[in-house]
């Protein structure tokens, strides 16, 4: 009789632990789902080839999008950047030459054409200051204010092994900009890219 019951209570126990488990797996596809929708891949056939071609992980070109426009490709900043990832007519007239096209401003309203100026321009912030943080930081403040505080050590962390990397932002406003796209694509990274 005791077996019995003890049987019993054992099956309860475990039909309870199974249906917990399976409601937890079910909550977590739920949420994952929802939140995969704050977290869009627009334009992906764009972002992966740019991606390769410039060497800019998806999940940072993701981010820069998601943060700069909300994937408004009609956007017009108030400083006059445009489209997807606030690309300057200044900035295009500077990499058009580098990268052999005959574009007009009014290209970077087009995804294509404004993802490849982003991205492109992304990698070559990225070569100058060496961390995405800093190359975060360079689209607010600017590479050269950038480069500025990497040179001080009351702003950067140095080793021998690795690049000078960005651990003060001294510009409230660039800090905050920075700290959001940092988390930005690193929840990309976690709901897309990795393994």
């Amino acid at each position: 009789m005791n077996f019995k019951r003890t049987a019993i209570r054992s099956a309860v126990i475990i039909g309870i632990v199974v249906l917990s488990v399976l409601f937890g797996v079910i909550i977590q596809s739920f949420s994952d789902r929802a939140e995969r929708s704050n977290y869009p891949l627009k334009y992906e056939e764009f972002v992966k080839k740019y991606s390769y071609e410039y060497g800019v992980p998806q999940n940072v070109i993701y981010a820069v999008i998601k943060e700069e426009s909300g994937f408004d490709s009609s956007l017009l900043a108030d400083g006059g950047e445009i489209g997807l990832m606030k690309v300057s007519p200044k900035l295009l007239e500077s990499y058009k030459i580098e990268l052999r096209d005959s574009y007009d401003t009014g290209m970077l309203y087009d995804p294509e054409t404004n993802i490849k100026y982003g991205v492109y321009h992304l990698s070559k912030i990225y070569l100058k200051v060496g961390t995405w943080r800093a190359a975060f930081a360079s689209l607010k403040a600017g590479t050269d204010r950038v480069l500025e505080w990497l040179g001080n050590e009351e702003y950067t962390e140095f080793s021998e092994n690795s690049k000078p990397k960005l651990k003060v932002i001294p510009d409230d406003e660039t800090r905050v900009f920075t700290e959001r796209l940092e988390e930005t694509a690193e929840r990309y990274k976690q709901l897309y890219f990795e393994d």
